[in-house]
C-alpha cells in the first residue's frame, strides 16, 4: 500500500505564543499525523522590509533560536516529524541540531539565491512549492538541488483559495512530467468551504501522496491564517478519507488482479459445467453433453468446458449435476 504522508502547517498562526504552538503540536499527536511544519523566521528584517506595513507585527510573532529549540525538542519528544520552512538563513541552524524530515522552500523564496544556496549546503530532502511556477522554473530548481528535491508541492496561498483557481488537475500532469518525484498538495480553501475536505480527496485520486493543511485550535476564530485553518473534526475527516483511499481505492499494479474475499465469492457465482442429460459411466464427454448453469453452491466445480471434452466419466452423472475432476479420467 502506498501510504500517504500528512503534516500540519502552523505558519504564524501561533502569533508568537509558544504555549499555543505547543497545543497545536499536542493536537497533531492526538490526530496521529506524521509531522508538523514550522515556518521559522528568527530575524524579521532578513525577510521583510522595515518599510512594510506589517513589519512590527510580524516581528512580534518571531521566536528566537532558543525558543525554537524548545519547540523542536517538544515535537520530537511526541514522535512527530519536523518539516522546516526556513524564511531566513539563520533558521537553518536548527537543521544542524535536529533531525529534519524535509526542508520546505516557500514559493516566495523561489529566487532568494542566498537562502537557496544555504539550503543546498544541507543534505536534507526538500519539498519545493511549485504554485505559480512554470515547468522550466521547476526543472531549473531540480538541476540546482540535484537529488535533494523529493516532493513537488501543488497549491498556493490566497487565503482562502477557490478550488477553481488552484488548477488541481495540474497534479496529474506534474506527476507525468516529473515521474521520479512525489507530488504534494497544500490546500488553502476557506475553513467553511466543503472543498477544505473534498479537495484533498480529489488530490489523492489525482496522484498526490504528501499533504499539508493549516490547522487551528478554534476554527473560525480570527487570527493569522485562520481563513484556511481547520479544526480537529475536519482534519480527522480528511485523514480518515485519505486513509480509506490509500487502503481501499488505490492499489498497486501487482495487486490489480488479486481477488479479495468478496470478489472471490462473486466469482464463484459464475456458471459451471453440468450434465445436460443423464450420462452413463465410462462415457467420453463431448461439448453437446455439457450445459452451463448456476448452482446453489459447490466446490471443485468446473467452469471451463475444455477441461471436460475428451475425458471419461468414472460414475454416472445425473442431468444438471456439476462435473467434478474427481469423477473423470
Amino acid at each position: 500500500m502506498n501510504k500517504s504522508y500528512f503534516y500540519i502547517e502552523t505558519a504564524f498562526h501561533h502569533e508568537g505564543d509558544i504555549d499555543y504552538l505547543k497545543k497545536i503540536i499536542n493536537a497533531a499527536k492526538e490526530l496521529k499525523v506524521d509531522g508538523v511544519k514550522f515556518q521559522v523566521l528568527t530575524r524579521v528584517e532578513d525577510f521583510v522590509s522595515v518599510y512594510h506595513s506589517a513589519f512590527e507585527q510580524l516581528k512580534s510573532y518571531c521566536f528566537s533560536l532558543t525558543q525554537w529549540d524548545e519547540v523542536f525538542k517538544y515535537t520530537l519528544s511526541l514522535g512527530l516529524d519536523i518539516i522546516l520552512m526556513p524564511l531566513n538563513v539563520e533558521a537553518l541552524k536548527l537543521a544542524d541540531k535536529y533531525p529534519v524530515k524535509y526542508i520546505d522552500i516557500h514559493s516566495v523564496s523561489f529566487n532568494d539565491v542566498k537562502l537557496l544556496s544555504a539550503i543546498n549546503e544541507y543534505d536534507n530532502d526538500i519539498i519545493l512549492a511549485i504554485g505559480g511556477r512554470d515547468k522550466t522554473e521547476i526543472e531549473n530548481k531540480i538541476v540546482f538541488f540535484k537529488h535533494k528535491i523529493k516532493v513537488l508541492m501543488v497549491g498556493f496561498q490566497s487565503f482562502p483559495s477557490k478550488l477553481e483557481d488552484v488548477n488541481l488537475g495540474k497534479i496529474e500532469w506534474v506527476k507525468k512530467d516529473f515521474p521520479n518525484f512525489k507530488i504534494g498538495y497544500a490546500d488553502h480553501s476557506s475553513f467553511d468551504d466543503e472543498y477544505a475536505v473534498l479537495s484533498n480527496e480529489y488530490a489523492r485520486l489525482l496522484g498526490a501522496t504528501i499533504f499539508e493543511k493549516h490547522f487551528t485550535l478554534d476554527e473560525g476564530l480570527e487570527r493569522v491564517d485562520f481563513n484556511s485553518a481547520i479544526g480537529v473534526k475536519k482534519m480527522q475527516t480528511i485523514l480518515d478519507r485519505i486513509n480509506f483511499i490509500d487502503k481501499s481505492i488505490l492499489i498497486e499494479q501487482e495487486n490489480a488482479y488479486v481477488f479479495n474475499e468478496k470478489e472471490v465469492v462473486y466469482r464463484e457465482r459464475q456458471l459451471v459445467c453440468v450434465a445436460n442429460r443423464d450420462i452413463e459411466e465410462n462415457a467420453i464427454l463431448k461439448l453437446n453433453d455439457i450445459d452451463f448453469k448456476m448452482i446453489t453452491s459447490g466446490t471443485n466445480c468446473i467452469n471451463d468446458c475444455t477441461e471436460l471434452i475428451g475425458k471419461k466419466t468414472l460414475i454416472t452423472v445425473k442431468k444438471d449435476v456439476p462435473f467434478k475432476k474427481s469423477d473423470l479420467i
